[in-house]
């Protein structure tokens, strides 16, 4: 049994379950505030069913003029061509070779040079001198 350690001397609470008879659904929420929703005339001009005077009717034609501003960057942004030569540059700046996997240091092969390992065997050395120099003592 567990102890439930953050009840502060109180009863454990109850976890609520989904009744068995109500079926579990999705709904929609929305996502602002009721200012945000656009007005029926408004998603009839943006799916082509009405004219643009007829949605600017009302407090929508600052929506309007969203929606237009937003196109016209669009229709500027789909004429946009990738400089010529990019894409080669972009291909010869990928390596040539795959990636190899990152091994922690305690794995990797141990490489130890003969330099090396002189400087590891002399300092060795010293260290077991001046210990048993400070035992004699």
């Amino acid at each position: 049994m567990f102890d439930d350690l953050n009840s502060e001397g109180r009863p454990p609470a109850r976890r609520r379950t989904p009744d068995a008879g109500r079926p579990l659904s999705d709904r929609e929420v929305p996502l602002g505030p009721p200012s945000t929703v656009l007005a029926d005339s408004l998603h009839a001009w943006l799916d082509g069913e009405a004219t643009e005077s007829g949605a600017r009717r009302g407090e929508s034609a600052r929506d309007v003029d969203f929606w237009k501003r937003l196109d016209d960057d669009l229709i500027r942004r789909r004429r946009q061509r990738t400089p010529v030569g990019l894409q080669a540059r972009i291909m010869a700046a990928l390596p040539m070779h795959a990636p190899q996997i990152i091994t922690p240091w305690w794995r990797r092969e141990m490489v130890v040079s003969p330099t090396g390992a002189l400087a590891a065997v002399v300092t060795m050395m010293a260290v077991a001198a001046a210990a048993t120099a400070l035992m004699m003592r």
